[in-house]
């Protein structure tokens, strides 16, 4: 791989800084995102370290917030942030060895699922829940917005229901925790001493514990039921309230957005295979709506 900071996908303001920081940097490996998303491996200083780059700085900024405010309860488990620059939308933080439980034989070893959990479970209880009257309004008018957009990309029967289920949705105060956002096989790392690690923290925010559920449930879990009871072994009791009426419909909701901004960004992003996997979760949740 080349030295310096040459990469096709930097803009000059990005490739000064960087130059200034890591004027010796060596890149080993390009792990880019095909959606807008550089990611480098490099060494400098000798320090092994992984660059995000963004022209858009909202997956940075909010990995910036969450190891800022709330990767502490997860300590050696999670990448280290090393350096961010906003104005040239840069991210970088320690690179972590070891391979992706993703489409390895890990993805059905039930003692990393319970591994998975318990990261998890102290990611959820890093800090005490913060009461939300107007959250669950704000996630109405989001998934509105998702499904006004999902026109033509889903059967116009289920869009019609879904726009039903949102009409009779009353919100209810929740309480939320930080959570990763897209917590599943693709963002563990089993490391080389065998411990599980965390990674990509671009779409942390505060949330419902159960969110971070979901795209397991329509996933690892949906196929093999025993990941998620050895998941939610290693997890332990829920951060806030469990069950209940509002609760329920709470997590239904959240279902909705997630199926729905799933179908809409994959079409736009050109990744049919994700855009199936929302419309085949929108029909499963529609189904027991």
């Amino acid at each position: 791989m080349p030295s310096g900071w040459e990469h096709p996908s930097l803009s000059p303001q990005q490739r000064a800084r960087l130059e200034e920081l890591y004027p010796e940097a060596t890149i080993a490996a390009d792990h880019s995102w095909p959606f807008g998303i550089t990611v480098l491996e490099f060494h400098a200083a000798g320090a092994h370290l992984l660059l995000k780059a963004s022209a858009t700085s909202h997956h940075l900024e909010r990995e910036y917030r969450a190891h800022t405010r709330w990767l502490d309860a997860l300590d050696a488990d999670v990448p280290t942030l090393v350096a961010y620059d906003h104005e040239a939308g840069l991210l970088v933080k320690t690179f972590l060895p070891g391979r992706l439980v993703l489409a390895s034989p890990a993805e059905r070893d039930l003692e990393v699922f319970r591994r998975a959990g318990t990261l998890l479970g102290r990611l959820h209880r890093g800090v005490a829940p913060i009461h939300a009257p107007h959250y669950e309004e704000s996630m109405v008018r989001k998934t509105r917005a998702w499904l006004r957009r999902a026109g033509g990309l889903a059967p116009p029967e289920q869009l019609r229901a879904a726009a039903r289920w949102l009409e009779v949705f009353r919100p209810s105060p929740v309480e939320l925790v930080p959570t990763h956002g897209d917590y599943q096989p693709r963002n563990w790392l089993l490391r080389p001493d065998g411990r599980l690690a965390v990674i990509d923290f671009g779409r942390a925010e505060l949330r419902p514990w159960y969110s971070d559920l979901i795209r397991m449930e329509h996933g690892d879990f949906a196929f093999r039921p025993a990941l998620q009871v050895a998941f939610m072994d290693g997890y332990g009791p829920a951060p806030a309230p469990e069950g209940g009426a509002a609760v329920d419909a709470g997590r239904r909701l959240d279902e909705l957005m997630q199926s729905l901004g799933t179908i809409v960004w994959s079409h736009e992003m050109g990744d049919a295979d994700f855009e199936d996997h929302g419309r085949t979760m929108l029909a499963r949740i529609l189904a027991d709506a």
